[in-house]
């Protein structure tokens, strides 16, 4: 049996991420945090899979070719794994467990977007709103 602490877990999780990066190519400066950098990793994000020409698969349900299809059927799973992994890598620990039970990238990136997409709209509005409220008080 074998006993793990936390740092080593960290480190294991880190070098994985890390390798995986190198494998695909990536190189993203960060991972999704939260709210707090959504909007810039959602854009880094799509950049990286349209270059890798996958981006298809979180702008929409691409679904499963017929298993008659055999050749289609192994490009379409190796698809997926590929922008679920990059999905994957791309977020912070805390996250993952939003989105590993969905079993499509596009399922995972709706669920991303629904975590905080609409809360950065509702933020926005509530910054515009304290805006006006400020400009307001500033006149005579």
């Amino acid at each position: 049996m074998s006993f793990y602490f936390a740092g080593e877990i960290d480190f294991a999780v880190s070098y994985f991420r890390a390798s995986m990066m190198s494998f695909y190519g990536l190189r993203l400066a960060y991972a999704l945090e939260g709210i707090s950098n959504y909007i810039t990793w959602k854009y880094m994000m799509e950049a990286v899979l349209e270059d890798k020409r996958l981006k298809e698969f979180i702008d929409k349900y691409i679904s499963k070719p017929p298993a008659i299809d055999a050749q289609d059927l192994v490009e379409w799973r190796k698809c997926v794994a590929k922008v679920r992994s990059i999905i994957l890598e791309g977020v912070g620990n805390h996250i993952i467990s939003n989105i590993h039970s969905n079993e499509t990238p596009y399922a995972m990136w709706k669920a991303l977007k629904e975590l905080f997409q609409n809360i950065s709209d509702q933020r926005k509005l509530a910054l515009k709103d304290k805006l006006r409220k400020m400009k307001m008080k500033g006149r005579p």
